[in-house]
């Protein structure tokens, strides 16, 4: 029986098996694992790769290929499995990431905007701030810190008129992450909550400073602040970032009730943003902030 045949005998397993997978796009290595790995179940020939099972399912109209090009100008391949929804194949290209600030704001209708740009979070493999107790911050250090600009990712593909930079963000047990799946959509991204910390300690990845108040005040009847500062809580942050949230909160409208759950008092001075060229100062929450917002 040739392999064309034998791919074609055992199709509805095959079909089963991606069907039911918890995700729907797989870089060609990916690929050629979960060929190896099923080759006795679907009693395929052994090959030196899956070149011709890839041919396979792409000739059988299941499998839909898409170049992406990095800064290098390499090529990453991305395959998806039914569907050629981009927020999908794009979500191929790092096993384990998931969407988060803009791209998140995005999904949670909290900016009107169609992004051309996207956002995709990996994290850590290990937890990169095992220390014995948090370190102490002094007022020059946090000074000195937050008088440069913020750093960015330079890790980033495109593919027709799209661009998306891959993060890779602390070790949270994906925290707050949650999934979108559907015949034509698999992927996943951080939730409300969840996504309005991110963007306030990264408000580079959520278009500034101004662009995340206004997603606090789009979020203002749906959002659990509960629920955000127990996520603070637990993911634990070496800097005063409730300062940071109290004072959008503030900003946005809130209620007192709200406000005071991150109300902590310190004498420790933090900064809404890196590099603020001309600033004013919050005294309720210790926060220098760019002056206009």
């Amino acid at each position: 029986m040739s392999r064309k045949s034998q791919f074609e005998s055992y199709f509805p397993v095959i079909e089963d098996y991606f069907d039911k997978s918890d995700t729907k796009a797989f870089s060609e290595r990916t690929l050629q694992e979960i060929y190896y790995e099923n080759n006795d179940a679907w009693k395929n020939p052994s090959t030196k790769d899956a070149s011709d099972f890839i041919a396979f399912l792409q000739k059988k109209g299941v499998l839909f290929m898409t170049s992406f090009t990095n800064e290098s100008n390499n090529t990453k391949i991305i395959y998806s499995w039914k569907t050629q929804d981009n927020l999908t194949v794009m979500s191929g290209l790092k096993n384990g990431a998931y969407y988060s600030h803009y791209s998140s704001l995005f999904l949670h209708q909290l900016t009107l905007q169609i992004p051309k740009t996207f956002y995709l979070n990996f994290e850590h493999s290990s937890d990169t701030n095992l220390v014995k107790g948090k370190p102490s911050l002094t007022q020059e250090a946090v000074d000195k810190a937050f008088s440069k600009g913020q750093r960015k990712t330079t890790a980033a593909f495109s593919y027709n008129d799209k661009k998306i930079f891959i993060l890779n963000g602390k070790k949270t047990g994906k925290l707050g992450v949650i999934k979108q799946k559907s015949a034509e959509q698999c992927y996943e991204y951080t939730d409300l909550e969840r996504t309005l910390i991110d963007i306030a300690i990264r408000p580079v990845y959520a278009g500034g400073v101004f662009e995340v108040l206004e997603a606090y005040k789009n979020a203002r009847n749906i959002i659990n602040t509960q629920k955000l500062a127990t996520y603070l809580k637990e993911l634990d942050f070496i800097y005063p970032y409730h300062q940071v949230i109290g004072f959008y909160l503030e900003k946005a409208g809130y209620t007192e009730m709200d406000l005071n759950l991150f109300q902590t008092k310190t004498d420790l001075k933090f900064y809404l943003t890196y590099d603020i060229r001309n600033k004013n100062f919050s005294q309720r929450w210790q926060l220098y902030f760019p002056k206009g917002i």
